[in-house]
């Protein structure tokens, strides 16, 4: 097996309509995806794809050059990892500026000499795939099961049938879990960092106040305010303590203290690289995500079949490492490890890890070492699927 790998690439695909779990279609379905593998390019292009620069494609736009797909049978002898980002991210998960770079590289937890590794833009973000910024985008809002179908259609459309890994964090530990439930067959193992099995009041309840602040105004103050609330629930009290503390802030700042502009600062930021939209249909998706409650809706070509009667946690075959962080006030380590004993109860291969850290739920942003370990863990698990 090959040792060198090329560089990472961004690609667009081109698929067929989709429609969502509330019944109305999204039309020409783009999807925006990052690859790094030992023959990414090649593999790529041997599809006809466009490959879009890496530094535009994380541009708030679309490409209106999108590739039709085809399906080209030589996945090649790499096994597949996928990646899922969270509410705000992007496709472009390592390499230059990736936003998990220190666990994926050669030599690192998720090592593209040895695996093909790829990470879609989720359905219905402003990083490439299609979403509330495209003219003509369903009002209603999408889920979990929507964002899962749209990864596995593009996967289909790279002839990709198996995958040795799906994991992602937050909202990306989501899609994983409803990736794992839709289709069962296709996937060995899942590591869902930071995540549940179904949306709480507790995480509902947040992104109400957050919609209310988004609500409040039609400029950007209520996109910042909302993710200034958002950013209190992805850090903790003893990393704050550490970091902002009771610091003053700089001479000629218009608040007194560090907290604040760090809070201020964080608004702003999201509002000069994200949309409005957006922000409320990925608040969506996490707000109605929930195994329990099967899919209503599967389009012609999807392979995918809900006809047993079982809940979505009891479809999962693939063996599974849950992982949680200890000072997680968003998604409770709690809950990390009722996915780990239910499904070890109903006979998968299954266990939870805990990421212990001060920083609260962004630590699978932030303990790269222990990310890490936790990652080469769950490849190493035996795999569950395809067993």
């Amino acid at each position: 097996m090959t040792t060198s790998v090329d560089p990472p690439v961004v690609f667009d695909l081109r698929l067929p309509d989709l429609t969502l779990d509330h019944g109305q279609r999204v039309r020409s379905l783009v999807v925006r995806g990052w690859m790094w593998a030992p023959d990414a390019r090649g593999f790529v292009e041997r599809r006809g794809l466009s490959v879009v620069d890496a530094q535009p494609a994380r541009v708030v736009r679309k490409s209106s050059e999108a590739s039709v797909a085809e399906v080209v049978a030589d996945v090649g002898e790499w096994p597949t990892v996928v990646i899922v980002h969270a509410l705000t991210g992007d496709s472009i998960a390592g390499g230059d500026g990736g936003w998990w770079s220190p666990v994926i590289g050669p030599g690192r937890a998720i090592d593209p000499t040895t695996h093909r590794v790829v990470c879609f833009n989720n359905l219905g973000s402003c990083y490439g795939t299609s979403g509330p910024s495209d003219e003509g985008f369903p009002a209603g809002p999408i889920n979990t099961w929507d964002q899962a179908r749209c990864t596995l259609r593009a996967l289909d459309a790279l002839g990709i049938e198996r995958v040795a890994l799906v994991t992602g964090g937050s909202l990306g530990g989501m899609v994983t879990l409803s990736i794992a439930a839709l289709a069962p067959d296709r996937v060995a193992r899942i590591a869902p960092v930071a995540s549940c099995a179904a949306a709480s009041a507790w995480i509902i309840g947040f992104n109400h106040v957050q919609r209310t602040a988004i609500s409040l105004t039609d400029d950007p103050a209520g996109l910042a305010l909302a993710r200034q609330i958002a950013m209190l629930t992805y850090r903790a009290e003893p990393g704050l303590d550490e970091r902002q503390g009771r610091q003053l802030a700089p001479d000629g700042a218009d608040r007194p203290y560090r907290m604040q502009t760090y809070l201020d600062y964080q608004g702003h930021k999201l509002v000069d690289r994200f949309e409005r939209g957006t922000y409320l249909a990925m608040m969506d998706a996490m707000d109605h995500h929930d195994l329990s409650r099967p899919p209503r809706r599967r389009d012609a070509g999807e392979t995918w079949a809900w006809d047993d009667g079982r809940p979505g946690l009891a479809r999962i075959l693939a063996s599974c490492l849950a992982i949680g962080i200890d000072t997680d006030q968003l998604f409770f380590a709690a809950h990390s490890a009722a996915i780990a004993r239910e499904l070890e109860a109903r006979g998968v291969v299954a266990d939870v890890a805990t990421i212990h850290s001060p920083h609260g739920h962004d630590a699978f942003l932030i303990e790269w070492n222990q990310l890490d370990v936790f990652l080469r863990r769950a490849l190493a698990l035996p795999p569950g699927a395809q067993s």
